[in-house]
C-alpha cells in the first residue's frame, strides 16, 4: 500500500481540472477578441455605407429640387411670352389708345399674369419643404442606424473570471492516516499466530 495514494490521485485530477479550465478560458477570450475585431470591422464597413447612402439620398433631393426650379423658370418665360402676347390692354395703349377701359384691361392682364407666378413660387415652396422634410427623415433614419451599430460595439470585452486554484489534499496528513489504520489493524491481531495474522492485515490493507 502507497501511503498518501488517495490524496496524490485527488490533486491530480484538481490539478488537471484547473488547467483545463484555464485553457478553456483563455481559448474563449481569445475567440472573443477575434468577434470583436470582426465587428469593428463590420461597424467601420456599415458606418460608411450608411454614410454613402445618406450623401446618395441628398444629392438625388438636390437634384429633384433643381429640376422643379427649372420647371418653374420655363413656366415663368412661357407665362411672360404669353402674356405679352395677349396683353390686350398693352396693345391698344400700344396703338395709342387709351382711357380707363384700356388700363383696366391691362392691369386684368397683369393681374392674371401674377396669379400664375404666385401659384407657382407656392408650389415651389410646397414640394421644397416636402424634400426638405425627406432629407430630415433620411437623416433621422442614418443616425439612428449608426448609434445602433455603435451600440453593438460600444461597450469594452473582458475576459471571464479566472478560475479559483484548487485547494490541495494533505498527502503527508493522508500518509499518516494510512500508517494509523494500518497500525490499528495490527493492534488488532491476536497474540497466538501473530506472524501469519500479521501478514494477513497487510494484505488485507493491501487490497
Amino acid at each position: 500500500m502507497c501511503l498518501g495514494a488517495q490524496q496524490r490521485a485527488a490533486n491530480e485530477r484538481a490539478r488537471r481540472d484547473y488547467q483545463y479550465k484555464l485553457d478553456k478560458r483563455k481559448a474563449d477570450w481569445m475567440q472573443t477578441l477575434s468577434l470583436t475585431k470582426a465587428e469593428h470591422v463590420q461597424y467601420k464597413q456599415s458606418i460608411e455605407a450608411s454614410n454613402l447612402a445618406l450623401a446618395g439620398a441628398y444629392g438625388e433631393m438636390e437634384s429633384k429640387h433643381k429640376e422643379l426650379v427649372g420647371q418653374v423658370y420655363q413656366a415663368n418665360e412661357a407665362s411672360w411670352k404669353e402674356f405679352l402676347q395677349k396683353n390686350t390692354g398693352g396693345e391698344l395703349e400700344a396703338a395709342g389708345r387709351t382711357g380707363r377701359s384700356i388700363k383696366r384691361a391691362s392691369t386684368l392682364d397683369l393681374a392674371g399674369y401674377l396669379r400664375q407666378e404666385s401659384r407657382r413660387a407656392y408650389q415651389l415652396t410646397q414640394a421644397t419643404a416636402k424634400l426638405s422634410e425627406a432629407a430630415a427623415q433620411a437623416a433621422g433614419k442614418a443616425r439612428a442606424e449608426q448609434m445602433q451599430l455603435f451600440a453593438n460595439v460600444a461597450f469594452e470585452k473582458h475576459p471571464d473570471l479566472a478560475p479559483p486554484k484548487p485547494v490541495m489534499q494533505s498527502v503527508v496528513g493522508g500518509a499518516f492516516m494510512d500508517a494509523l489504520q494500518i497500525g490499528a489493524s495490527i493492534a488488532a491481531i491476536p497474540a497466538t499466530g501473530g506472524g501469519s495474522a500479521f501478514l494477513q492485515a497487510l494484505n488485507l490493507q493491501k487490497g
